[in-house]
């Protein structure tokens, strides 16, 4: 049982993504304060972004075979572009105006998100074929 990075910096990256969950959750709850009344589902949500697409992930890796780092970089910035995309789209909920540019977020998002998978993927089966048949 390996895993691309040692227990302990998954341990580290587990708690940051915690710690950005409660810091959405403490920014929705403030920006909810001067909203006048008025809330938007995507900003409410937009913690769970980081704890299933940044702390599963972590958890798992503690039983996945290892994964290439380069596979991990577009994996955090899609997450990172879904945040912003709907934190974004929370505040022109709240505000009362529709913006066609927030939908960029989530596609990017999503695309990279594809891409982080997609890197892995390929580097098992990188790691696979460069393994001796016993």
């Amino acid at each position: 049982m390996s895993t691309s990075v040692p227990d302990k910096e998954l341990g580290k990256r587990t708690y940051r993504y915690l710690a950005l969950s409660a810091f959405l959750v403490v920014f929705d709850f403030v920006y909810g304060l001067f909203a006048h009344g008025v809330e938007s589902a995507y900003m409410t949500f937009a913690f769970l972004i980081p704890l299933v697409l940044g702390v599963l992930p972590c958890l798992a890796f503690r039983i996945l075979p290892e994964a290439a780092p380069a596979a991990f970089r577009p994996w955090r910035m899609g997450f990172s572009t879904l945040i912003v995309g709907f934190l974004l789209h929370g505040v022109f909920d709240i505000y009362g105006s529709p913006s066609s540019l927030v939908p960029v977020f989530f596609w990017a998002g999503g695309i990279l998100l594809f891409a982080g998978l997609a890197l892995y993927v390929a580097g098992l089966f990188q790691k696979r074929a460069k393994t001796p048949n016993a």
